[in-house]
């Protein structure tokens, strides 16, 4: 047999164990993929036309439903100019083709439990998306991600009387609305009994109300995120009280959104994650309630120019996190450690593992502060080694045994701050590598390097390379 012929019978065989699955085992395949690729197989024959109801059918609880306008709604079709009559109603005939789809795959469902709904086109109304999530909670919705935009003051208006805020059976909820610079009415009833995880993105509300409309309404309440984006009317402060007995996970970011440093109070004695992005919470007005809870911290904390001269702020949130087991430090964050000239807290016997990133020369000269509070320290984490000075920094002998490096370039001070670890952290036992190089030779040329750092007789450290 030929070649040519062998591959036409393996292609036959392969394409005839296809066509000869069951219909439900070919749904419960399309249930694993994401429902765009699930619901484009339906061209492919008849037979396949009818297996996406059949999915939703008897899969749906099994199925992650991801409905996004502009997938779905706005195929990339060459139809002249936006405003042109023929896009208009092109626009109009996809808009109904979406609704009807999403109608129909809903009422198709005898069970959902988790839906993503995206219509950030600004054309498919809230009253609308309401009425679909009505439908996905009437049949187990318990993982809702919503993300809406609308630019009409009656749309938003709507947004309060929303099934979201009122509700028995969401679990996690994510929120992404985005109003532009709409201000509503922010005193409505919120009431989510079983509700556990609270992601909200985008500024709709000015944060303070929003946690205390919503937090109250939360009682069983383990994680929240918030992703504060530009907004006109909140861009210069805004507070941030929250205060919640069952929180055990806290994220918030404020995305360059604030001018300045905020009021912050947190009452969360259960927590025991946190993660902070943005400009260090105001010295001395700012409290926290979790130092004794907390087990790992993650920060990206600068001051503003403009307050530099009213107190080191930075210090409030270190302190906050002082007896946490992991740490993780942003490069801004070591940056403005260094330009205040700030006294590293001890960190007793807690921190037992440390990662840094660092993309200046500055960021990496209190490593060695670090270090030397962190007598526990196991586990060090380090990004961004190859914008060290040619010197390195000095550090004394410590206790870590695992040591992480990433993005390794082979610069000389990288090499020496190698060989310092190697020589001062006497119980290291695995040095893990990743190396960051434009061809294999390069790569292979610097884990032989590397290789040849330990001292003579030193061999309990064993090398990793990613």
């Amino acid at each position: 047999m030929c070649l040519l012929e062998a591959k036409k019978v393996e292609y036959s065989v392969s394409r005839d164990a296809i066509s000869s699955l069951p219909d439900e085992i070919l749904a419960k395949i399309l249930s694993d993929l994401p429902t765009k690729l699930a619901v484009s197989t339906s061209v492919l024959s008849k037979r396949w036309r009818n297996l996406s109801p059949l999915m939703t059918h008897l899969f749906a609880s099994q199925h992650h439903f991801y409905l996004d306008d502009s997938d779905l709604l706005f195929p990339e079709v060459n139809i002249g100019n936006t405003q042109s009559y023929p896009f208009i109603l092109r626009k109009r005939e996809l808009l109904q083709r979406f609704r009807d789809f999403v109608g129909k795959t809903l009422s198709g469902c005898n069970s959902i439990k988790k839906l993503s709904l995206k219509c950030q086109e600004g054309l498919i109304t809230f009253p609308l998306a309401d009425k679909w999530i009505r439908i996905a909670l009437d049949i187990g919705l318990v993982d809702l991600d919503l993300r809406l935009t609308t630019r009409g003051r009656r749309e938003a208006a709507y947004l309060p009387k929303s099934i979201v805020f009122r509700n028995k059976t969401l679990v996690k909820l994510t929120l992404g609305i985005e109003i532009g610079s709409l201000r509503i009415n922010i005193y409505f009833e919120v009431s989510l009994p079983v509700l556990k995880s609270l992601f909200l993105h985008g500024a709709c509300f000015r944060c303070e109300h929003l946690c205390a409309l919503m937090l109250p309404a939360c009682p069983v309440l383990e994680e929240l995120s918030l992703e504060y984006y530009f907004c006109a009317f909140q861009r210069y402060t805004t507070n941030l009280d929250i205060s919640h007995k069952t929180l055990k996970r806290l994220t918030v970011h404020y995305n360059s959104s604030m001018k300045f440093s905020a009021f912050t109070k947190l009452d969360t004695p259960s927590l025991v994650y946190f993660d902070f992005s943005g400009h260090a919470p105001v010295q001395n007005c700012s409290t926290a309630n979790f130092l004794d809870s907390l087990v790992e911290a993650k920060l990206d904390v600068d001051e503003p120019e403009i307050q530099r001269q009213s107190g080191d702020h930075l210090s409030t949130i270190i302190y906050w996190v002082r007896n946490v087991k992991s740490l993780t430090l942003s490069s801004t964050t070591v940056k403005e450690m260094y330009r205040s000239g700030m006294v590293v807290p001890s960190f007793v016997i807690s921190l037992v593992k440390l990662s840094i990133e660092s993309d200046t020369k500055q960021g990496w000269q209190v490593l060695p502060s670090l270090l030397n509070k962190s007598p526990q320290l196991q586990t060090l984490v380090l990004k961004g080694l190859h914008s060290i000075n040619n010197e390195g920094v000095d550090i004394d002998p410590s206790k870590v045994k695992v040591l992480e490096i990433y993005g390794f370039r082979g610069s000389v001070g990288e090499f020496r701050q190698c060989k310092r670890f190697l020589c001062q952290m006497q119980l290291l036992q695995v040095m893990k590598v990743e190396i960051d190089a434009d061809d294999d030779i390069k790569k292979l040329q610097l884990i032989s390097d590397l290789l040849a750092l330990p001292p003579k007789g030193f061999s309990k450290c064993k090398f990793k390379f990613l």
